[in-house]
């Protein structure tokens, strides 16, 4: 599950393959071929096709799946308030924390946008 979690984070980034190889090496200890990051991309593929035709098959479920990206957000929110408040004399962790509340409300706001279409 790690290896596929960093196969997919790196991915987005665009990182290539040799590099994705590497990290995977230096961050696990665990040495990974081309083959095996192609096998693991299809795995990823296949979990996300299935992932979606369960939600497509059932609005209530991708409805539940929607409200509870919503509540975890919420919650690290609550964690970023709490970090804020507990370092006042630490301007540096403020701002970093302040930075990852910031791209939480924005993602927030994004869900809440869109949330008036998905009923429908």
């Amino acid at each position: 599950m790690l290896i596929k979690s960093l196969v997919t984070i790196l991915s987005i980034k665009r990182i290539p393959d040799n590099e994705i190889i590497h990290e995977i090496e230096k961050q696990i200890n665990k040495s990974i071929t081309r083959m095996i990051l192609h096998n693991i991309r299809q795995q990823i593929k296949k979990d996300s096709y299935d992932w979606y035709m369960k939600l497509g098959s059932n609005q209530y479920e991708y409805l539940h799946e929607f409200k509870e990206r919503i509540n975890e957000i919420l919650w690290l929110q609550e964690k970023h308030y709490v970090i804020i408040k507990n370092n006042e004399h630490n301007p540096h962790i403020q701002q970093t924390s302040l930075a990852g509340l910031h791209k939480l409300n924005i993602t927030l706001s994004n869900y809440y946008d869109v949330a008036p279409v998905i009923g429908k």
